[in-house]
């Protein structure tokens, strides 16, 4: 009998793989699982490369022309180190360089040779060299009867030792990390190019055409790309910037199509994708739907409106926050459409359904039921605890988002480790000891805004003190008092009033002479004082928050494993941040009863959404060749228009955000820049109904810099097709 259920449950387990990875066009797969997808179907739709051609590890192939930029992809474009990305990538780039008086977020800017080209501070791009499986050598380390954090901690070391190994004299960066929730690992290492410069920026009425109003929403018409490049020293070493840098050579570069597409085409994308949580349970899913998320719309709600409203009245702050306000917007807006999806799609009963199939298989092998039968009650068990505080430390999270706090926090931080000289003995700080401090100094005051950093603290502090009684924290309890309504609120800015006006941090150059002062002097500061007593109420909930981590880590290890043993091991693990090769095809868009979107739009729906006005002001110039059909060699046979852009059903989120789109010949058709309304849900759940990928036409972005901005340079060094 014993034999039967194994069997029954051996065939079960074969057809729900086989039913898995039927799904043609799902996963974000790891660039070594490639020769186990369906090469002979991802032909029939247009693939002509080899399997080879597309990831080598011991040759060029298409990988060495994708980069990491930090929370975005972008790729080369040119034997000379043209990086294309999306205008949002580049967003705070081109704000950081941009001014009232030279305002290159909203005019656009074309270096017309190299010397033209600015230099943007902190920013890198990273090449991946290369990736191998350590799962064996990691694991090595793990015995069965350590506790999930001595486990943790032998892992963790082991990884820090792999990549000090493998980094060895090189100037490589060495990157160990799990995959599949720690059921394997991996280790990556990077080339890393420190000095890059912006080359090329649309308008922002062309880049950004559309804003918040179309965020995440098809059909689409935003020109979203922007050219930077990378440069190495002569002898091709990776150094800051310097003018006697050259233009970086890369192994490979994609050439961009003008050929076009039809619905159906293959098309296939690299990027390095942020984070998906497909195999989260519907406990996990709970708490996102009912609190994480929800608590995330609020308190990004709340700062949004602080800034606008600040930002419509001076053009100057406006780009000191343009950055960080996109960013929360994108946030913000991105956790709306999360919600949305998971009530449509019925997304914490799907779950609960999955894990009751789950059960059956587990159940039905004692061996299996042994292992994992307390699997999901034991993950259910952790959350529940989670649920106790995990709102408190949400609000201890916002708070630390402000400016000064963000000084004063990391002026406590400073004094908590004394100088000592080599023998221990505490010393005087030196000015290279205060030089690290000076340079966070001058990266916030940077874009520091008195007015608006003190609404924004004032607004949270509200928001922080309506936690109910047992999620309070101590340092707000200390505010208000136990006052209510009009009251607590009067205290509230009293004290920020107070806070504000007292501290040495409230200008750059009085931080500076706090700086020079003793720890003691330093720590008496205010906000420092602030910030002190607000990590004590903060350090619980970090070692609270730290040992859930460590716990809930080792639990779904176990669950990806016992996945995987019901599902079989082709699967594909969740993104996190590390390369991912994901294929699929142009595809139409049904998103409810009786609409049906095209796959493209052009030029002509540009002109349909002008209002004349942000977000949907169209430049004169650009309306002026749409009228007089000045549209080149880009134009679509079809629809005899310039295309704009076009959705795919391929698999991403963000951090893909810039990637290339390439053909079954691994041309450029595209660059990714955003995911449909109904398909962000896809982080938690893939839908090939629903999910699309929306990408700006390569023959957009060549139009654009051909007639619009007559970028002559540019298109010179690219292989156009």
């Amino acid at each position: 009998m014993k034999s039967k259920i194994y069997l029954l449950s051996l065939i079960f387990a074969l057809f729900v793989s086989t039913t898995a990875n039927a799904v043609l066009d799902e996963g974000m797969w790891m660039l070594d699982a490639i020769n186990k997808l369906p090469l002979n179907e991802m032909k029939k739709t247009g693939l002509e490369l080899t399997p080879e051609q597309i990831y080598n590890p011991n040759g060029t192939s298409l990988k060495d022309a994708v980069v990491s930029l930090g929370g975005g992809t972008g790729s080369f474009v040119s034997p000379n180190g043209l990086i294309l990305t999306n205008h949002h990538v580049a967003y705070g780039a081109i704000v950081s360089v941009s001014s009232v008086m030279e305002d290159r977020l909203k005019n656009g800017f074309l270096a017309n040779k190299y010397e033209e080209e600015i230099q943007i501070d902190n920013m890198t791009a990273q090449v991946l060299v290369s990736m191998k499986d350590i799962t064996d050598e990691v694991l090595a380390e793990v015995k069965d009867d350590m506790t999930a954090a001595d486990r943790q901690k032998a892992i963790n070391v082991k990884l820090r030792e792999i990549e000090k190994r493998e980094k060895g004299n090189s100037d490589f960066e060495c990157r160990a990390t799990d995959v599949y929730a720690g059921v394997k690992y991996y280790l990556f290492t990077f080339e890393i190019i420190k000095d890059i410069r912006l080359v090329y920026a649309p308008t922002n009425s062309i880049g950004n055409y559309g804003g918040e109003i179309d965020n995440w929403i098809w059909p689409r018409h935003t020109g979203d790309f922007s050219f930077l490049r990378a440069y190495v020293s002569p002898e091709g070493k990776t150094v800051k910037f310097s003018k006697d840098n050259v233009p970086y050579k890369p192994k490979h570069f994609f050439p961009i199509s003008t050929q076009g597409f039809d619905d159906g085409s293959y098309q296939m994308i690299m990027g390095f994708p942020g984070r998906t949580f497909r195999y989260r349970t519907a406990a996990d899913v709970k708490v996102a739907f009912e609190e994480a998320l929800p608590t995330t719309v609020d308190l990004f709600k709340t700062r949004i409106e602080i800034i606008n409203k600040w930002s419509k009245k001076d053009r100057a702050i406006e780009l000191k926050y343009a950055n960080r306000v996109r960013g929360l917007e994108n946030t913000y807006k991105n956790s709306l459409g999360v919600l949305d999806g998971m009530k449509r799609i019925k997304l914490i009963q799907m779950k609960e359904a999955e894990e009751a199939d789950f059960l059956k298989f587990i159940n039905s092998n004692p061996e299996l039921n042994n292992k994992y039968g307390n699997i999901l009650s034991e993950i259910d068990k952790l959350i529940n605890d989670l649920l106790q505080y995990n709102k408190k430390r949400m609000m201890l999270m916002n708070l630390q988002s402000t400016d000064l706090y963000r000084l004063a926090q990391r002026l406590m931080s400073f004094t908590a480790v004394p100088a000592k000289d080599s023998l221990g003995k505490i010393i005087s700080r030196t000015d290279a000891d205060r030089a690290p401090m000076k340079t966070f100094f001058d990266a916030v005051y940077k874009n520091y805004v008195p007015e608006v950093d003190k609404e924004l603290f004032t607004a949270l502090l509200m928001k922080a003190a309506e936690l109910p009684q047992e999620l309070s924290l101590e340092v707000v309890q200390k505010i208000v008092k136990g006052k209510t309504g009009d009251k607590r609120e009067s205290a509230i800015r009293k004290f920020v009033d107070d806070l504000y006006g007292d501290t040495d941090l409230r200008t750059k150059e009085k931080a500076e002479k706090l700086l020079k002062e003793d720890d003691d002097d330093i720590r008496d500061d205010e906000f420092v004082e602030f910030a002190n007593a607000h990590d004590k109420d903060d350090a619980i909930v970090k070692d609270r928050y730290a040992k859930y981590e460590t716990q809930i880590g080792l639990l779904r290890t176990k669950l990806m494993e016992a996945y995987m043993k019901w599902k079989g091991e082709n699967l594909y693990p969740d993104a996190n941040r590390t390369l991912r090769f994901t294929y699929g095809t142009v595809k139409t868009l049904r998103p409810r009863d009786a609409v049906n979107l095209d796959y493209v739009t052009t030029l002509g729906g540009v002109m349909e959404k002008e209002t004349g006005s942000e977000p949907f002001e169209v430049p004169a110039k650009l309306r002026q060749l749409w009228e007089k059909k000045d549209f080149g060699i880009y134009t679509d046979k079809k629809s005899g228009d310039v295309p704009v852009a076009f959705i795919s059903n391929l698999d991403i989120t963000g951090g893909n955000s810039g990637s290339p789109i390439l053909n079954g010949k691994g041309e450029l058709t595209g660059c990714a820049f955003d995911g449909n309304w109904e398909g962000v849900v896809g982080d938690y759940h893939f839908e090939d109904a629903m999910n699309r990928t929306i990408s700006v036409d390569s023959r957009y972005i060549l139009f654009i810099l051909d007639k619009f901005s007559g970028a002559q340079n540019l298109l010179n060094e690219m292989q156009i097709k």
